[in-house]
């Protein structure tokens, strides 16, 4: 069977016309894909990036004698003295800075005073955190969080390099909540602990 010129024009004329339009198909199908692959890759990285950030918990300090601003404040736990001096204002120009530690970490309900120059007997009967201030109690237990080097070195087995291994785990992490938690001081296990428990406080 022949097929007229007109006829053989049109054949090719619907045979292009589908090849466009399966190529146009074939096109649209792979950028749809790509679409949604693109977009599922955004959604994954963005759960990623979604960190649960828990609130910091606050706490409330007291602080008195020579600072700018006396007061109670509001600060994050784990702030540092140096924070709480800042937000009273600063120093007062008669303060005693070389009995202040400015790296103690505050916590909740502390009540702290600021001696003078020359100052002997802070006028607070419990003062905390000012630097050189005695931390043996009456029935001659030592605080193990304020205590001072010297005074660390007063416990049975503890000498200079111990005595400042506690001070820098305490700075780092915090009060001791136990005595036990002494353990994680290097060069400090069951033994030293067992030997001068009944000399330790921690409060």
């Amino acid at each position: 069977m022949k097929f007229s010129k007109r006829e053989l024009w049109l054949v090719c004329l619907i045979g292009v016309s589908l090849l466009v339009v399966s190529v146009s198909f074939i096109f649209d199908f792979d950028n749809n894909s790509d679409a949604e692959e693109l977009n599922w890759y955004y959604e994954e990285e963005e759960e990623k990036e979604q960190v649960i950030v828990e609130p910091n918990l606050s706490i409330i300090v007291d602080v008195k004698g020579e600072v700018i601003s006396p007061g109670v404040y509001e600060l994050e736990e784990g702030q540092r003295m140096k924070d709480l001096i800042e937000l009273a204002g600063g120093l007062t120009p008669d303060a005693d800075e070389m009995k202040i530690n400015l790296a103690a970490i505050l916590s909740d309900a502390m009540a702290i005073y600021i001696p003078k120059v020359g100052e002997e007997d802070p006028p607070m009967s419990e003062s905390v955190m000012v630097g050189n201030q005695s931390s043996t109690s009456e029935n001659g237990t030592i605080n193990i969080n304020q205590a001072t080097a010297d005074e660390l070195q007063k416990l049975p087995g503890i000498g200079p390099a111990k005595a400042t291994a506690i001070i820098s785990y305490r700075d780092e992490n915090g009060p001791f909540q136990t005595v036990e938690e002494l353990q994680n001081v290097s060069g400090i296990g069951p033994k030293s602990i067992e030997k001068m428990k009944d000399d330790i406080a921690v409060r």
